[in-house]
């Protein structure tokens, strides 16, 4: 049994000898997230998502080598979940169509592009309207913060992907 489990724990570890763990990685992450531009369209829900994307990411610098393009559009959508068939509460749906462009001399290149949607509910308070207005604008609030986040892993994940194809 000694000679399985044994067998077994140096077979798990050969394969898990050429992983690397995406922090060891932190100075190509500093490196180019430093270098990026993030531009929008007007609507609230992407000029939220760069606020959120701006926190996570490291001060920009003078050079910009990589632009972010974020057009956003959300949805409402109400869920019927009482057998008398009434509204009670409402789905906010936001699609996000992200593009990565490498600035160039000439003109930017898309490089990568990618869409993200998160589907987030709020209640509907009957006879309250702020009520129901503030858990809407919190449901905004979480998608942005939801969005933002996998945007930036999505980015992340690229460079990772393009800095082990150039070695």
């Amino acid at each position: 049994m000694r000679v399985i489990f044994l067998l077994f724990s140096i077979a798990f570890l050969y394969n898990c000898a050429g992983f690397s763990p995406l922090y060891q990685s932190r100075d190509i992450f500093n490196e180019k997230l430093r270098n990026i531009a993030i531009t929008t369209d007007k609507n609230r829900m992407s000029l939220s998502i760069k606020k959120d994307l701006l926190k996570k990411m490291p001060p920009a610098s003078q050079t910009i080598n990589y632009i972010i393009r974020i057009e956003t559009k959300t949805e409402t959508e109400s869920s019927a979940t009482s057998t008398d068939r009434k509204t009670s509460g409402y789905e906010v749906i936001a699609t996000s169509d992200v593009s990565l462009y490498k600035r160039e001399l000439k003109y930017d290149r898309k490089i990568y592009s990618f869409e993200e949607k998160e589907f987030t509910m709020f209640e509907l308070s009957p006879n309250q309207v702020l009520s129901t207005l503030a858990s809407r604008n919190k449901a905004f609030e979480i998608s942005s913060e939801n969005l933002s986040k996998r945007i930036l892993n999505r980015i992340m994940l690229y460079f990772t992907k393009e800095n082990n194809v150039n070695k």
